[in-house]
């Protein structure tokens, strides 16, 4: 009788999942994230992905153009071109409002709070926007000066994004960019990201995503971009995550759809409760106020997921009618999306 009533239940969950599998549409969240597009050193690249926090900083010196009158008076100075820094072909179709220009730089001489910078939107090598910013301080301190812009492009599949930079001044500087800290770089609102159901099953938690611009999640998962955390300070082991390619989806867009593949991030042997997926493309605060040993304090990850663990089907120990190794999930997890906010201007 129990062998009837295991094979009836193996043929109804069966066509649960045959049914599921033919009805069922991709589901997926595309939140509005704000990324930061670092300036890279390689190439003169212009991508979220950020370098580990050990790694160097990149320098670049900008001097100076004027007449040097006798050796005593400066005068006729002129603009120079700093540098273009260009993205990657986007993956989709994507909206992008660039709030702000982020630039870490220090005077090499006196001090001078009277030069100026143009900074250019390009997209595919084209200007689509021109802004002029002062300096904000006279450079003899190395900080990080924010330029407000309001620019918003919208780009297709294989379209580029760059930023071109010139200055004028009186003295010598320094940029310092292409690091953890040194995050010279765009400020860029959109919806960059596909995110799928992901699945906690056991000891073992996926998630999947694609991005616009794809970036190396073995680097962030070394550099603690991305963990989960769970109740009582429970940290996932990252060395005990793996990367690999995901699956291939048509997204419905606005003008049309869009083809992407998604990338999947598995961790085993985890073994807490509560679990929260916490996902940036730099360091953040995962103890939020408590003693952690990532990030910076009091700033939050760029996006938190609520996970929720998978019931078996027909039994308590996550298999068919107890059978090991047969898991079956009735329902796919719950997203809970915890953005981070961010300012517009």
């Amino acid at each position: 009788m129990r062998q009837i009533l295991v094979f009836s239940a193996l043929a109804i969950a069966a066509m649960f999942i045959f049914t599921s599998n033919v009805n069922a549409e991709t589901e997926y969240e595309n939140p509005d994230l704000q990324l930061k597009f670092n300036w890279k050193e390689e190439g003169d690249g212009l991508s979220p992905q950020t370098k580990l926090p050990g790694d160097p900083e990149a320098q670049k010196t900008v001097m100076a153009q004027y007449s040097n009158n006798f050796g005593l008076v400066r005068s006729d100075r002129q603009p120079v071109n700093v540098g273009t820094w260009t993205s990657e072909a986007v993956e989709f179709d994507v909206a992008l409002s660039i709030n702000s220009f982020d630039i870490w730089w220090q005077d090499q001489e006196n001090g001078d709070d009277s030069c100026v910078w143009t900074i250019s939107i390009e997209v595919n090598g084209a200007e689509v926007s021109e802004d002029e910013s002062d300096c904000q301080d006279d450079g003899t301190e190395l900080t990080k000066r924010t330029h407000n812009l309001a620019t918003s492009v919208s780009l297709v599949a294989g379209d580029t994004l760059g930023i071109n930079l010139v200055y004028e001044g009186w003295n010598d500087i320094k940029i310092y960019y292409d690091n953890s800290t040194y995050d010279t770089g765009l400020n860029i609102v959109g919806k960059h990201n596909f995110f799928f159901a992901p699945t906690w099953i056991g000891s073992t938690i996926t998630i999947e995503f694609a991005e616009a611009w794809p970036v190396n999640w073995e680097t962030n998962l070394d550099g603690g971009y991305i963990m989960l955390m769970g109740d009582e300070m429970y940290m996932a082991d990252n060395s005990k995550a793996s990367v690999s390619e995901g699956n291939e989806y048509t997204i419905n867009m606005a003008n049309g759809s869009a083809d992407v593949t998604s990338v999947i991030i598995t961790w085993t042997e985890v073994t807490g409760n509560g679990i929260r997926l916490m996902m940036d493309y730099n360091t953040f605060d995962h103890a939020m106020g408590g003693n952690n040993t990532n990030g910076t304090v009091g700033t939050p990850p760029l996006l938190t997921l609520n996970l929720q663990k998978a019931s078996g089907l027909l039994g308590d120990d996550g298999g068919l009618l107890g059978l090991p190794g047969f898991e079956i999930m009735i329902a796919i997890p719950a997203i809970a999306f915890v953005a981070r906010k961010y300012r517009t201007n």
